[in-house]
């Protein structure tokens, strides 16, 4: 019976050694994922900050651009009348 125990033992620990590195792998695999995944937070924070920084610095662009038709406008109906010689009405 001795002799069973004893030759049943490497299999005991051989078993014993393949489920604790599965658990370490296991708990390796999270540690990675915990990883990528605050890696990939930061680059979506950093895409956000860079979108919103953008889409302030169009529509600043937008609203310039906006007000220079505005002023072009103006400038061309005044040109027109002064090319005509009517004045306008108030």
């Amino acid at each position: 019976m001795t002799a069973l125990a004893l030759l049943s033992l490497p299999f005991l620990i051989i078993g014993g050694l393949v489920k604790g590195v599965g658990y370490v792998g296991g708990w390796l695999m999270n540690l990675y994922e915990r990883h990528r995944a605050r890696k990939r937070a930061a680059l979506e924070a950093e895409l956000d900050r860079k979108q919103a920084e953008l889409r302030g610095t169009i529509l600043s662009l937008a609203g310039a651009l906006g007000m220079e038709a505005h002023e072009a406008r103006k400038a061309l109906i005044r040109e027109s009348y002064l090319a005509s010689g009517r004045v306008p009405e108030a």
